[in-house]
């Protein structure tokens, strides 16, 4: 398998900061992310993938976007559960949504229409395409998308990198990165 990493993380509501990315754990938290996202390109892994989801998948794959200025062979692949699933969000966020999509180096599209699996659907798809899951999870969500996510990397022996939203902190996982 190509060296592939893949985001999950939870919604901007999930998060102490919410929707105000000015707050300082906010910007802690968008650095550590940074740091693991340039240090896993430097030791080897070009190929991006996120599920263009606001919070986490979105604010890695502006990461993924700047870091494309430094290192021209960086890739970002957007992994959408249906069409027009940015329909229903605000404003700012469709346009970072639709900035993100022009500015990929592939977009897939795995379903038409949204159902109840489409979610499931694209996370499976990112571990499954994925060598390492960066996870920024919080553990009192321990019924979510990012944690159903996180249990399937986990089954499938995936490297993790853990960060906890809370401590401000990163965890690795099986580290043989």
């Amino acid at each position: 398998m190509r060296k592939n990493v893949s985001f999950t993380g939870h919604r901007p509501s999930k998060f102490s900061f919410g929707y105000n990315e000015n707050n300082v754990d906010c910007i802690k938290l968008k650095s550590l992310l940074i740091n693991e996202i340039e240090n896993l390109y430097l030791s080897g892994y070009k190929v991006f993938l996120t599920g263009c989801a606001m919070g986490v998948d979105m604010w890695c794959a502006e990461i993924v976007l700047d870091l494309k200025r430094k290192f021209n062979d960086i890739e970002l692949y957007c992994i959408m559960p249906f069409k027009n699933q940015s329909e229903r969000w605000a404003e700012d966020y469709k346009i970072r949504f639709n900035y993100i999509i022009k500015n990929c180096d592939k977009a897939l599209l795995l379903q038409k229409e949204y159902d109840a699996n489409c979610y499931f659907k694209r996370n499976k798809f990112l571990v499954d395409h994925s060598s390492v899951i960066i996870a920024v999870y919080d553990e009192k969500y321990s019924t979510s998308g990012t944690k159903n996510t996180i249990d399937y990397a986990l089954e499938l022996n995936k490297n993790m990198i853990f960060i906890n939203p809370n401590l401000l902190k990163v965890f690795n996982i099986k580290s043989n990165l």
